[in-house]
């Protein structure tokens, strides 16, 4: 069974993760495989197509299988029969890690991340604001990639916001790796039946460290770019938005970790609104807007915080 690295842990997997790096065999701390899983958990809290309590957690995908998250170390799926390994394995890499991230007390934010020479920086933003194209950016710059898509967020022992990293690939749909000169011809594909694809990142740090911002993208009409810092009464709520699959945590009775390691991160954390325009703006530049705005505001949102 391979065994991988990914958010910090090891996994062994009966089904190939095509994207996470292959490590040494070891004690695995979380383990994937094929197993029964009932057509219905009997969970404390369903929702459409989950189930969820404290340290369990449900799912149905109709064209797919499956899938029961355990304890924070257990990943156990039934294949249906018109399901191939791409399909099976974004379900297991996005709603399940989603899960189990959680169960092992690490909030999985919807953010690209990279890491500077002051620690890591979040880009968090709805569909469409630009975030592959920004992560783009920041690595044409020479910075090491943590995540992709989804960044790990926790607390160290010192109360510190901390950023985990995920695995050293990038989910991209086709427009996106042509937008930024990339070809799609020998990557794989995340599933089979969507032109999204894999694309390995050479540069990644695979190590957790301290978050030194986040900066929330959003999509405007305004013809050139605006960064400021985010007022203080939105910050709290802007980061909650961004949870993964943050419907589950109610469902595993996880409101107050949630809560407090968002409003811990917020104090601690300067939060930046950046609006991006309307027209074309390359990557590069739009990443070193990033970086530059950071720099000039990093005492002015100390103190605010």
């Amino acid at each position: 069974m391979p065994t991988y690295r990914i958010y910090g842990f090891i996994l062994d997997s009966d089904i190939a993760l095509p994207a996470l790096p292959q490590v040494e065999r070891s004690d695995a701390d979380v383990t994937i495989c094929a197993g029964d899983v009932p057509e219905t958990a009997g969970l404390q809290t369903s929702f459409r197509n989950w189930e969820a309590e404290p340290g369990r957690f449900f799912a149905i995908f109709h064209e797919t299988g499956r899938f029961l998250v355990t304890g924070g170390n257990t990943i156990r799926y039934h294949r249906f029969d018109t399901a191939d390994d791409s399909q099976v394995v974004s379900v297991l890499l996005g709603t399940c890690m989603a899960a189990l991230l959680m169960q092992r007390r690490i909030v999985p934010i919807h953010s690209c991340s990279v890491l500077t020479d002051k620690g890591a920086v979040l880009v968090m933003g709805m569909s469409g604001a630009g975030k592959s194209t920004m992560l783009g950016g920041l690595l044409s710059l020479g910075l090491p990639m943590m995540a992709d898509d989804v960044t790990g967020l926790v607390l160290a022992g010192t109360g510190a916001p901390t950023a985990v990293p995920a695995f050293p690939a990038t989910r991209l749909w086709k427009d996106s790796l042509d937008y930024l000169g990339h070809d799609s011809t020998d990557l794989p594909r995340v599933r089979s039946d969507m032109a999204k694809y894999y694309r390995s990142v050479p540069q990644f740090h695979d190590r957790p460290e301290p978050i030194r911002a986040i900066t929330y993208l959003q999509a405007s009409n305004r013809p050139d770019p605006q960064m400021g810092l985010l007022e203080p009464e939105k910050r709290v709520e802007c980061v909650s938005r961004f949870i993964h699959r943050k419907n589950f945590i109610d469902g595993m009775q996880l409101r107050r970790w949630a809560f407090e390691t968002v409003t811990k991160t917020v104090r601690h954390v300067p939060i930046f609104h950046l609006l991006r325009p309307s027209h074309r703006v390359e990557p590069s530049e739009l990443a070193q807007m990033i970086l530059h705005g950071i720099d000039q505001n990093e005492t002015v949102a100390t103190e605010q915080i």
